[in-house]
Formats: C-alpha cells, structure tokens, sequence
C-alpha cells in the first residue's frame, strides 16, 4: 500500500487546496469505472456494489493512471474475475467511512434496490417509493429523459421527508452540511452512453438514498 501511495504522489500535481466541504467533481474515468464496476456485479450476479467491482471497474478503465500502476504491480482483469467467480457469492458490502462536516460516522452500505425499499417502506415514505419504482419503470422502457427526471425527484422527495420527521431542524440533521443533496443530480452531464449513464446515476442514487436512511435513523435513535 505504501509504495502504491508513493507512485500515486510521485504522479500528481501540487495544486492548490480545495475545501472537502463542496461537491468535489468525479472525472470521466471515474464515471466510466462506477458504471464498469455496476456491470461486473452483474456479471458476477452479486446485489451489491463493492471494492471488488471497482477494482474490476479500474482494470477495465486503461487510460488511467489508477489502471496503470495495479497493472504494474501484476494486477490483471481476467485473473481477478476468475478469482471472485470461483470464490462464489461475496459478503455484504464492507464498512465505509463518510466524512460530512465535522461528524465522522462508520456506516454499513449495502446498495441494493431492495434494502432501499424496505427502508422506504419502514419509514412510510410512500411518495419518494413511488417516484423510485417510476425511475425503474422508465428505465426498462428506455425513457431516460423520464427516468432521471423521477430519480431526481426520488431524491428531493426523501430529503424533504427527512426534513419534515425531524421537524425541518437541520441542525439536528448535520449530513445535509456541505453537500446539495436535493439536487444531486440536477444538471449531471456524465459523457458516457444512454445506458451506462442511466447505471451510474442508479448507483448514485442508491448510495445517497441509504445513506440518507442510515444517518436518519442513527438520528432517530440518539
């Protein structure tokens, strides 16, 4: 890891600091390694998204310098695929570490549509559930324009909810600190095809959403 993090500094400009605090851009390449890793999940029939796939999702991506320095050190895509098909289903999505603010909280992510609804469902949601099985609809009918426009309200709709539980104190609510999370999604321009750029805003989606539901209801509970 360590000689890994020297080649990665070794490579990389000095550029002046940027706050954490704001939505920080995602490149290209990365927008083609979330919909490349969304794939290899499917490919291996997992239901979830982990480090996994996006290591399959990086090998995939050659013109980057992440691709470049794995595959240096003997890294290789087919191999790995062999490897977690042999290995069978994987476990649940690990532990990640989510930075909002000043609050650091460790959160178990799953990523799969069906946790998500049955939070939905929970919580009695029932307005954002609907705008997302809309999304679903349109997305397997191939209305991309209506699919990301329902997304879009999923997520406003949730926030709004969350809001309104917590009697619109969003103060007592510090993940909504530093991030726009009513409009996500508003405006994405992500340069990849109709169909890879429905999957990367699926499982964007997806992370948001449980997020959301995971920091409402440690707060429901403290």
């Amino acid at each position: 890891m360590e000689g890994i993090r020297s080649e990665i500094t070794g490579r990389s400009a000095i550029r002046e600091k940027v706050s954490t605090s704001i939505d920080l851009p995602l490149s290209n390449e990365c927008k083609r390694i979330l919909a490349y890793a969304n794939e290899e999940a499917e490919r291996l029939n997992h239901r979830h998204i982990g480090t996994e796939h996006l290591l399959l999702g990086i090998l995939r991506e050659e013109k980057c310098v992440a691709r470049e320095i794995l595959f240096n050190k003997g890294l290789r895509l087919e191999a790995i695929r062999e490897e977690l098909a042999r290995s069978g289903t994987t476990q649940d999505a690990p532990p990640v570490s989510l930075s909002m603010g000043e609050s650091v909280h460790l959160i178990h992510l799953n990523l799969t549509s069906e946790a998500l609804f049955r939070g939905l469902d929970t919580h009695g949601f029932n307005v954002s559930r609907e705008h997302l099985r809309s999304a679903m609809g349109s997305a397997q009918n191939q209305d991309w324009e209506t699919a990301q426009m329902e997304l879009q309200r999923f997520l406003e709709t949730i926030v709004d909810a969350i809001k309104e539980r917590l009697n619109g104190d969003d103060a007592a609510f510090p993940i909504f600190e530093g991030f726009d999370w009513r409009h996500s999604l508003r405006g994405l321009r992500s340069g990849l095809s109709a169909d890879e750029d429905w999957k990367f805003r699926w499982w964007l989606t997806l992370l948001l959403a449980e997020v959301l539901l995971k920091r409402f209801e440690q707060r429901l509970k403290s």
